[in-house]
């Protein structure tokens, strides 16, 4: 009786919360990749792509102004840009304001049928961009460049890591490069000679400076789980490649399915979804004491995303595949670790949801989107503000 008083309030505390949801995509088009970034003064952008019936791409930015999001701005990349998840379009702002866009593009490759090219766009203000370029200037039909990550390095430069040619008999190599001051990308560097082929890289700058690279490894006994690198001088240097976390997931082939990380006051943490026989899901581990904080262990959970507020809360959203009878269909829930409460759903049945993105602001709301297709749309963007924020994280 006392868990059905709780969850009824719950709800009725959540009901002006969650009754309404943003579609901050055009409904004539495909949304895809929603994603967020910060200035260096804290300012959040949204970031997304459009698909048209043509299926050209089109890539916009919008800024968060406290309530909702605010108009759309157009930035010019590749009309055939890819749009999968694991390697979608990503914006990163500079400490002076300038911005970078980094995206790939199908290119043949005679080795490969996954051939493609990592490019990028470059302005100042925001508004003028520069012509698509190249990041790896070596033109060779047989080197292949792509899952991106670009994030702002301490100095206030932008540094790119990505996936780039295979340097040993497995996998791909791991790339990085940054900004010059008053320019654009520098000349790459190779920091590990080996990763998995096609998982997303996740990085981040933490309060003190140090850059955090994360991405999926493939480790001699055929294990394919998270590698660690960080710089300390926004990529003078970088330390030696590690294991973030041994779950010994052995696969042929790769997951598609790359981890995601936040700064705590207990340091930092990562989440990711592993297949590991008897511990298929997602986890939320510390990197520094190798402890587990948080799992659910079943295969209908991905895509995990992670996000840290002021008072030092975390928050994990993530996908969850569900079924009514025959139906299937996939919902957003969201978590705060160190919590009794139990996951709370943020979309509806029958819809299929999928690949959130979550961020917190100055005043702690929490801002959740992800893509969403209902009955007879198109897949669309939608955004929630989660403004009873006391209501998320009531023990």
């Amino acid at each position: 009786m006392k868990n059905f008083i709780f969850f009824t309030f719950a709800i009725l505390l959540f009901s002006k919360v969650l009754a309404q949801d943003s579609v901050i995509s055009d409904s004539k088009n495909q949304g895809f990749n929603p994603s967020f970034t910060e200035t260096h003064n804290g300012e959040i952008l949204l970031s997304f792509v459009e698909k048209d019936s043509e299926k050209k791409v089109r890539f916009y930015y919008c800024k968060f102004d406290g309530k909702t999001f605010g108009p759309k701005n157009y930035v010019p990349i590749t009309d055939s840009a890819a749009t999968h998840a694991e390697g979608m379009p990503r914006m990163a702002v500079k400490k002076d304001g300038s911005m970078i866009v980094t995206f790939e593009i199908k290119k043949y490759n005679p080795t490969s049928r996954f051939g493609s090219d990592l490019c990028y766009v470059y302005s100042q203000d925001g508004i003028q961009w520069s012509k698509p370029q190249f990041v790896i200037k070596d033109r060779k039909p047989t080197k292949s460049s792509s899952f991106s990550r670009p994030v702002r390095l301490a100095d206030g430069e932008i540094g790119v890591i990505w996936l780039d040619e295979k340097l040993t008999s497995k996998g791909r190599s791991v790339k990085f490069a940054k900004t010059i001051p008053g320019k654009a990308l520098g000349e790459p560097v190779v920091i590990d000679d080996q990763a998995c082929e096609c998982c997303r890289i996740e990085a981040i700058t933490d309060s003190k400076g140090i850059t955090h690279i994360f991405y999926r490894d493939m480790y001699p006994d055929g294990s394919r789980d998270m590698s660690y690198i960080f710089t300390k001088d926004s990529g003078k240097t970088f330390s030696k490649s590690r294991n973030a976390y041994p779950d010994k997931w052995k696969i042929d082939g790769c997951p598609h399915a790359g981890p995601t990380a936040t700064e705590t006051p207990e340091g930092i943490c990562i989440s990711w979804f592993t297949g590991k026989e008897n511990a298929t899901g997602i986890k939320v581990v510390n990197i520094m004491t190798g402890e587990i904080l948080k799992s659910i262990v079943k295969p209908t959970v991905k895509a995990p995303q992670l996000t840290t507020n002021s008072k030092g809360e975390t928050f994990w959203v993530y996908t969850s595949v569900k079924n009514i009878d025959d139906e299937y269909f996939s919902t957003i829930e969201l978590q705060k670790l160190n919590s009794k409460k139990t996951e709370m759903t943020l979309s509806k049945d029958f819809e299929i949801c999928n690949y959130p993105a979550i961020i917190t602001t100055s005043e702690n709301k929490i801002i959740v989107v992800y893509e969403r297709t209902a009955k007879n749309t198109n897949q669309e963007i939608v955004c929630r503000v989660l403004q009873e924020q006391n209501s998320l994280t009531t023990d």
